[in-house]
């Protein structure tokens, strides 16, 4: 512009140039800022060189000294109502980001930001100083930020994901994304809440671990974390399940600088999961209860079965016993006979005058005779023992199961026992102790079967307590039976302790099983515990079991169900 020869227009040399033109020009020589002054009604064009470059895609022509009115006639129709505004005294124009016609700009629109001041000259406006910027480019970069965040927000609220951003330098200040406020429930105005606006709205149930979380990360050396917690919207007051997953940016010593996160709302997947899980709780116990009661139908079978089987057996029992019992009957009475006969031979013998030989050789044969003829009868004697204990057990079923007074029962079993043993055998003495809970109650129990298992059992302990006083040299040995009751909640414990001779261990594995016993001839059949184990395991879904020391006790243990048998 100092080159430019300005004789050969109508202001002519700058020293003819009016005082306020010069301190305009001035400023503007002065500056690296661009700046383009018009002078006068024709509107004479003065620019700086920061002004040339960046208009010197539209500087085609020679534009220095020139009508600025002319000069930008296709441009005229943008900026000629600003100019116009200025110069009739109206003031100042500013304009943001005004798009220029792309045959004014080179091959591209650009966006150019400017303002238009007034000159003036005494009281009239003489002049305008135009002060511009090209902001093609930032402008674009901006527009294209904002699609790309357009075009982000719209991927968020069609993936309902909610970004954030938190400065972790400046005391966490926040940026929400619309659809982050959208899930939590927050106005347009929350976008920068602080963080003890956040806190607020998490439940109170998960506050301490959420902040806790957040914490101990940005504190940490983690890249980030993922967390799920509960907020209370501001919104409607609900409350929803929110799934956080952030990343943490650090500088080169490690401190956390910036946090990025995302967060759904997974309200409706954690409700989901919810019920899925009480469903499986729900069908798990279902199963359980069908696998009880099959179990329970199992034991009831397994009890029907043995009920058929005892009803069985005694039928059979009762037949081959009562098939025995004549044959046996007729061994047992000739016995007898024959042994009186020979008893009567001898006598007749011992009278007579026979040669001495001869009668020592009766003699010995009729001893032999009777010898034998006295086995026969110990063993029918056995023989016919067996067979009434099978008639015994035979005799009826097992009756109805009903609610029974388990001590009570035991009981009265012990005085039947006792007042029993007393009248068979003279002489019969055995202590008795009584320990029965009170708590015991009722057991669902075929009585007759039962009562059968607790009879046989003190018989067994009656005899092996007495028999133990037999043997006993000791003259201070008292033989002692005790029962006792004990109540387990869903069962009752029954014990019944003697204080014999006890059980071998060689033997203790075979005394539950048919027709084994440790009685002498005549005095045991072997199906007494046999039948018993049947009676409380199968029949009753209970258990039998023993506890001895040789040469001390012997204890069997009852457990009985309390439960209602099918």
């Amino acid at each position: 512009m100092r080159q430019f020869d300005w004789s050969s227009t109508r202001l002519g040399t700058p020293d003819r140039w009016p005082e306020p033109l010069r301190i305009f020009l001035k400023v503007l020589l002065t500056t690296n800022h661009p700046m383009l002054v018009w002078w006068g009604p024709d509107l004479i064009q003065f620019y700086n060189d920061a002004f040339s470059a960046i208009a010197a895609n539209a500087l085609q022509k020679p534009a220095l000294g020139t009508s600025g009115r002319s000069y930008w006639r296709a441009l005229w129709s943008v900026i000629g109502p600003d100019v116009e505004h200025v110069m009739s005294g109206k003031g100042g124009v500013w304009r943001e980001h005004r798009l220029m016609p792309a045959d004014l700009a080179g091959s591209q629109q650009h966006y150019w930001t400017y303002s238009f001041s007034p000159i003036e000259q005494g009281d009239t406006v003489q002049g305008v100083l135009v002060v511009c910027r090209d902001e093609t480019q930032e402008y674009r970069a901006t527009l294209a930020l904002l699609a790309r965040e357009a075009e982000l927000a719209r991927v968020q609220q069609i993936g309902k994901i909610g970004g954030l951003e938190v400065n972790l330098t400046a005391g966490f200040r926040n940026r929400r994304s619309p659809e982050y406020l959208a899930i939590h429930g927050l106005p347009p105005e929350a976008a920068t809440e602080t963080h003890e606006d956040w806190v607020r709205r998490i439940h109170p149930e998960d506050r301490s671990r959420a902040e806790g979380t957040f914490l101990d990360a940005i504190n940490g050396d983690v890249e980030g974390y993922s967390i799920q917690y509960r907020i209370i919207r501001p919104c409607d007051g609900e409350t929803r399940w929110i799934l956080a997953k952030t990343e943490i940016e650090r500088d080169d010593n490690g401190k956390a600088v910036r946090l990025v996160g995302a967060h759904a709302d997974v309200t409706d997947q954690v409700l989901a999961e919810q019920a899925l899980r009480q469903s499986e709780e729900k069908y798990k116990k279902l199963a359980q209860e069908l696998s009880q009661s099959l179990e329970k139908l199992r034991a009831t079978q397994d009890r029907l079965i043995q009920a058929e089987k005892l009803a069985s057996l005694g039928q059979l029992t009762a037949g081959i016993a009562h098939e025995i019992k004549n044959p046996l009957n007729f061994v047992n009475n000739f016995a007898r006979l024959s042994s009186d006969r020979v008893a009567e031979l001898m006598a007749v013998l011992g009278d007579a005058t026979t040669p001495s030989k001869t009668v020592v050789d009766i003699n010995r044969l009729t001893i032999t005779i009777q010898n034998n003829l006295a086995k026969i009868v110990q063993h029918g004697k056995r023989a016919d023992s067996i067979v009434n204990n099978m008639l015994m057990h035979s005799r009826s079923g097992s009756g109805d199961h009903r609610p029974i007074e388990i001590n009570g029962l035991l009981d009265e079993t012990l005085n039947l026992a006792f007042h029993g043993a007393r009248a068979q055998r003279p002489g019969f003495s055995v202590k008795l102790q009584r320990e029965l809970d009170d708590d015991a109650g009722k057991l669902d129990l075929y009585p007759q079967e039962i009562s059968r298992v607790f009879l046989n059992l003190i018989s067994n302990g009656f005899y092996a307590a007495t028999h133990r006083r037999t043997d006993s040299s000791g003259k201070d040995f008292e033989p002692m039976l005790s029962v006792k009751t004990v109540n387990l909640g869903d069962s009752v414990e029954v014990r019944i302790r003697d204080n014999g001779d006890g059980i071998s261990p060689l033997i203790r594995d075979k005394i539950f099983d048919p027709f084994f016993t440790t009685k002498p001839a005549g005095e045991g059949t072997g199906l007494g515990l046999s039948i018993s184990h049947d009676v409380v395991v199968k029949q009753h879904g209970g258990t039998i079991d023993v506890e001895t020391e040789p040469g001390d006790f012997c204890e069997f243990i009852v457990r009985l169900p309390r439960g209602k048998l099918e």
